[in-house]
């Protein structure tokens, strides 16, 4: 049984039965799901190698869609010459597979010749990344090309005539891209985060192989028991000038339908990552998305495009429409925090139903436009089929077209239209020009009135999209994420990224500021964070060497660089990957030391594993500060091939830092994370802060130098800047260590090794962002704690040594009170015993003083709103007889007395408060009662 069409016609080709037409289309599904496989695979690999810069990235897709684009082309041109159009899908099938296992096992043999050459380019950025293209051209092209030459080999299979038919080839189209959804999800949510890239590829290497073996063997099959192949002579026919006129028409139309469904990729993938966050899975959530999108829309058209008269009047009409979607989808965009808020309130913070909601908010913001881009490849392979007759090389020209117009679009929406127009500018003037293209083919001789009537219609709903779009969608969407107490005091829109500051109402000396990137925050000048990037900027100061040249990769805000700039060092090299986020540091000059104007620093604009693939240099410092690990593509900061990097560029007794946060990571990642570390650096210590780990690895044995680094600390400048991070002296800093190198090893053992072949804990890490897990790391680490005398140097003055074990053994039991801390016991007088405790034991431990303010700022805010005075009075004397000279303390306990009606006991607290240097105490409060 032949299948046929709806009007009756059979465009199969004779003796093609419908099990034949259903194995076809099963191969065509497991041709797209291998293809975004490996296009998922390669790419990562490609930009793991050349850096992850927007450039690097954009740059390996476009020489993606360029293989399909020729590849089309040629096997369009193919497919008409042969009588064998499914003996040749076998066969590339087979090669590709082939191809893509002989890449996955050399890339990284590959790496010394590919950084040697990339070596040459050092001084120009613009020749590195055309190197990149080179290579990646080399390495992509010839398997991609092979992918595009399959779809016009199995549409001259499936096709009886050789005039293109609709339906057929619609079908295929519609399977390559459910495959393409398939491949997508599975890859992204599964096979990389189980299996790892090589054993990923193996599995698509052997789908590929085994799909083009049995293609080989239905192709012999048929010709043996029919006698036919499933193919005949191409033919071609003259063409009327009005004919030809309409095929490019046409043709045109559907270049600037790729150019813009691409480019609004682009721009949709960017505001939807400020929305959802960049993790790997919002990622794989939004293209899964938008090839749902794509492959519903194509089996819708498939359906019905061989009953309709005009498919170019068609075609006209899903454009316009595709145009006038994307502008009013702008405004449900705009919405989406909000949706994604009540999620949250809902119960939606478990990560599964999070994903969930997450897929349904994308698919409400994208399937409509989506839907209509899908639309059109069925409709111009119609519409081309009513004039031209030459079946392989117009699926070819067809499909070609439609690629080359995305590769310019992806390149446009990143390069062009975000950095001078913005996200939601580009977005609208993607829609008009797809609305332009519309009226183009409506406009193609013969118009009549229902033609007519159809434009006008179209045009009001365009006007309409227009008039219902909000003001700007990013200005929008930066109020779903930046806190309400605090204002914008920037906002860029750049080709790596988004990047804001934000700073409170009410704060008015240039502190307390926030870097947001991607919505993400990345780092924040409150007292928390100045003092993690204080210590971090510290520690390399505290060994026995003289460290001379610093290398600092992720600069943020630029606090810990510029902590490293006041240290002494001779040169630091600063690299960061956006030039967005090196113009917004001057907006942090107050706490990052006016870093920018400092003679030592020196600035690149570069992605940090790129950038020590490509440099001879040397450093006797390697250290930093990554965004969070459950962020799409950081993960690359933790691998053993990147520390091997670091390792490599090492001076004699260098010293490389790495940042270990505890939020958002479980203590089985955790371990893992400094297992990797200890795989490669030799020697190696670990510190402690607020939540947060520092690893310090060397190349040579590690012992910390009191002498020597009391000394550096005491640097005026810096020795300010540490006091006002609440290290008010050396002994605070030294006092930080936690774990020498075989409590390391105790404590990593069992631990998971992270490669850059399976970066398993950026599929992991995302699961964990809302769980409270920083207590269980604590404590793990806590039970292998070590004193600093098993690495300390000899030559410490007794005093001094004695006086940094005292404030040690402190430190260390604040770790049970930082456990109850972040278990939530913020509440009563359980969350203050142990720095009580640490009080106890050393006065002056700063650390300890901090958390009570902290714990005790929370619970006056609290009573205070209960008008607990009692509850608030015994907390407040218990913090005082630990932290006499506390001002805060005393002005809250005068608050508490006036609004009890002890006014003796109040003005004793103001006096007291007054003394200690306070200002003048609130009035406007006190005529009511704190609080009110």
């Amino acid at each position: 049984m032949a299948l046929e069409s709806p009007s009756g016609e059979r465009p199969v080709s004779p003796g093609l039965a419908w099990p034949v037409f259903a194995l076809v289309l099963f191969f065509f599904f497991v041709s797209g799901a291998c293809g975004l496989l490996y296009q998922v695979v390669w790419t990562r690999k490609l930009v793991l190698l050349f850096g992850t810069t927007a450039y690097a990235v954009s740059t390996v897709l476009s020489i993606f869609f360029l293989g399909l684009g020729f590849g089309s082309l040629w096997g369009g041109r193919l497919a008409d010459r042969t009588t064998r159009p499914l003996r040749l899908y076998g066969l590339f099938e087979i090669i590709v597979g082939l191809w893509a296992l002989l890449f996955i096992l050399t890339v990284s043999y590959g790496e010394g010749a590919v950084v040697a050459v990339l070596k040459i380019f050092d001084w120009s950025r613009g020749a590195a990344i055309g190197l990149r293209a080179l290579l990646a051209l080399v390495l992509l092209l010839a398997p991609v090309a092979l992918m595009g030459a399959t779809l016009p080999l199995l549409s001259k299979f499936v096709t009886r005539q050789p005039r293109v038919r609709g339906l057929p080839i619609g079908a295929l189209y519609t399977v390559n891209t459910l495959g393409a959804v398939a491949g997508c999800f599975f890859t992204g949510f599964f096979l990389l985060a189980t299996q790892g890239y090589t054993r990923t590829t193996l599995m698509g290497a052997v789908a590929n192989v085994v799909v083009g073996l049995v293609a080989l063997g239905v192709s012999q099959f048929q010709e043996r028991t029919t006698g036919k192949t499933g193919a005949t002579e191409a033919t071609e026919t003259a063409e009327a000038p009005e004919r030809r006129f309409v095929v490019w028409l046409v043709l045109g139309a559907f270049t600037l339908s790729g150019f813009c469904a691409l480019a609004l990729e682009v721009l949709w993938t960017r505001l939807l990552v400020i929305v959802f966050l960049g993790t790997t899975y919002a990622y794989t959530t939004m293209l899964t998305t938008l090839l749902c999108g794509i492959a519903l829309g194509s089996a819708a058209a498939s359906l019905l495009v061989d009953r309709l008269k005009r498919p170019a009047v068609a075609l006209g009409i899903v454009m316009a429409l595709s145009g006038v979607l994307s502008i009013f989808m702008l405004s449900l965009i705009a919405d989406l925090p909000q949706r994604l808020n009540e999620i949250y309130r809902s119960g939606g913070s478990e990560w599964a139903v999070e994903t969930r909601g997450k897929f349904v908010l994308s698919f409400m913001a994208l399937f409509p436009p989506t839907f209509c881009f899908g639309m059109t490849f069925p409709l111009v392979v119609r519409a081309a089929s009513s004039f031209r007759v030459t079946l392989g090389r117009d699926i070819g020209i067809l499909y070609s077209a439609n690629t080359f117009g995305g590769v310019l679009g992806a390149m446009a929406g990143g390069f062009v239209l975000i950095p001078l127009l913005g996200a939601h500018q580009g977005i609208v003037l993607l829609g008009v020009l797809l609305f332009i293209g519309a009226c183009a083919l409506l406009a193609a001789p013969p118009v009549g009135f229902a033609r007519m009537g159809v434009g006008a219609l179209l045009t009001m709903l365009m006007a309409l999209a227009l008039m219902r779009a909000p003001e700007d969608v990013s200005q929008a969407l930066n109020a779903g994420y930046v806190p309400e107490d605090h204002r914008v005091l920037s906002f860029r829109e750049g080709v790596e990224g988004t990047v804001a500051v934000s700073e409170p109402v009410n704060e008015t000396g240039g502190s307390n500021r926030v870097l947001w990137i991607n919505r993400v925050q990345a780092t924040a000048s409150i007292e928390k964070g100045v003092k993690m990037n204080r210590l971090q900027g510290a520690l390399p100061l505290l060994f026995d060497r003289d460290p001379k040249r610093v290398l600092f990769m992720c600069f943020g805000s630029g606090i810990t660089c510029g902590t490293l700039a006041l240290a002494g060092f001779e040169h630091i090299d600063a690299v960061e990957i956006s030039p967005d986020v090196q113009k917004a540091a001057p907006l942090f000059a107050v706490d990052n030391l006016n870093v920018i104007e400092r003679p030592n620093v020196q600035f690149h604009i570069d992605d940090g594993r790129n950038y020590l693939l490509t440099t001879d240099n040397r450093y006797d410092v390697i250290t930093f500060e990554p965004m969070p690990l459950a962020l799409a593509g950081v993960s690359t900061f933790y691998t053993q091939q990147y520390y091997q990097l670091c390792l490599e560029h090492l001076a004699p007794g260098g010293l490389v830092s790495q940042w270990v946060p505890l939020h958002g990571l479980n203590p089985e990642v955790v371990r893992s994370l400094v297992y990797t570390f200890t795989t490669v650096f030799p020697h190696y210590t670990a510190w402690f802060i607020n939540a947060d780990v520092f690893l310090i690895g060397s190349n040579q044995p590690l012992q910390v130098d009191y002498v020597r680094a009391t000394a550096r600390l005491a640097q005026t400048e810096l020795q300010r800047a540490l006091a006002l991070a609440g290290f008010d002296d050396a002994i605070e800093v030294l006092a930080s260590f936690l774990l020498d190198a075989k409590a390391i090893d105790a404590f990593a053992a069992g631990g998971t090794l992270m490669t850059d072949d399976r970066p398993w804990a950026e599929f992991l890490a995302p699961k964990l962002v809302y769980g409270r897990t920083v207590q269980d790391s604590v404590a793990q680490i806590e039970a292998q704690a070590t004193p600093i005398a098993a690495v300390l140097a000899p030559g410490a003055p007794a005093d001094g040594l004695a006086a940094l074990e005292l404030r040690q053994q402190a430190r260390l039991n604040d770790l049970k009170g930082v456990q109850r801390y972040y278990g939530g016991l913020a509440i009563g007088m359980h969350a203050l015993e142990p720095f009580f405790a640490s009080l106890e034991i050393d006065p002056n431990d700063f650390n300890a003083q901090f958390y009570v303010r902290q714990i005790v700022d929370s619970q006056v805010e609290v009573l205070t709103r209960w008008e607990e005075y009692g509850d608030l009075e015994a907390l407040l004397q218990a913090a005082l007889q630990h932290m006499p000279h506390e001002k805060d303390f005393l002005l809250y306990l005068g608050d508490t007395y006036f609004a009890q009606g002890k006014l003796p006991a109040a003005a004793e607290q103001y006096t007291a408060y007054l003394a200690l240097g306070g200002d003048e105490p609130r009035a406007e409060e006190r005529r009511g009662g704190p609080g009110q």
